[in-house]
């Protein structure tokens, strides 16, 4: 089932399904911003990724002397969510325990999204609560495709991603779908010029441990999003290397694949968050678009 929140800029589509944007539409311009989910190219929108960012040795993890399937991205991105509260400019979806989490994920918790429009902008709130006994660990990320190009009579190399602060930042390198051990390098590129060989070794991560902001627009056009944030560790760039991959997706994330030399036990992952029994914990980014 689909929700549409707007104000006087924006109408935004959302689906229970995976708590996921499927539509930001410009009233002023017309512009659909976000990608349609062609299924021949790449079949999704903006996915909710919980309770793990990327992919897991083995599509598996290891606690407490247990093994437990997990699937690319976690279960999230193809749950059903409930409506919590709706407004007019604001809509807040929950994704509560089941018997078949527990199957697959042996903490009992609470995810709620809210998605909150202010004039031109989107803000996306993402909080977790720990339900369980025990110490939770998790990680969560965001995955939104926007299309590229924008408008008529532009082309994917003619755009670009900014990044600022402009400094230097940590780049991790993957070797498959999962991280290089001990292969992170230090750059001081802040800006990409997107071209199709930038995505041959899937996507850019990047460690943003700073308030970060960042935006992807035409050096032709005038349109284009922001994304900033201060709560996420790392920025993925991401799209596929071919023609008709027309989008790119800006992933803030908290979490990260598994190393290459993971050994699976849950709690010694890279990036992965505890949280303690109890305890609930924010995450939030905001989209402007222009």
């Amino acid at each position: 089932m689909e929700f549409v929140i707007e104000n006087e800029h924006l109408i935004v589509t959302v689906k229970d399904k995976g708590a996921e944007v499927s539509s930001v539409i410009a009233k002023k311009t017309g512009i659909e911003y976000i990608w349609q989910a062609d299924e021949k190219v790449w079949n999704r929108h903006a996915p909710v990724l919980f309770p793990f960012v990327g992919r897991l040795k083995e599509d598996s993890f290891r606690y407490k002397g247990n093994t437990y399937p997990m699937g690319q991205h976690g279960f999230a991105r193809d749950s059903k969510f409930s409506v919590h509260e709706r407004l007019t400019d604001s809509i807040t979806f929950i994704l509560a325990p089941n018997g078949h989490f527990k199957d697959v994920y042996p903490f009992l918790f609470e995810l709620q999204l809210t998605y909150q429009l202010f004039e031109n902008q989107l803000s996306v709130i993402y909080k977790v609560k720990n339900l369980d006994e025990n110490t939770m660990y998790y990680s969560i990320g965001g995955h939104p495709g926007f299309n590229v190009p924008l408008t008529e009579g532009e082309a994917f190399e003619d755009y670009y991603v900014k990044m600022t602060p402009e400094t230097s930042r940590e780049r991790l390198l993957l070797e498959g779908p999962y991280l290089a051990a001990d292969k992170a390098l230090e750059v001081e590129q802040n800006n990409f010029p997107l071209q199709r060989e930038l995505f041959q070794n899937d996507a850019i991560i990047l460690k943003t441990p700073e308030p970060t902001t960042v935006t992807l627009a035409s050096k032709k056009g005038e349109h284009g999003v922001t994304m900033s944030y201060e709560d996420f560790d790392y920025l993925g760039i991401w799209t596929k290397p071919q023609q008709d991959a027309t989008y790119v997706c800006l992933e803030p994330w908290c979490g990260l694949a598994d190393r290459s030399d993971s050994d699976g036990v849950l709690e010694r992952k890279t990036a992965i968050q505890p949280l303690e029994p109890g305890n609930k914990r924010y995450y939030v980014h905001r989209i402007a678009f222009f």
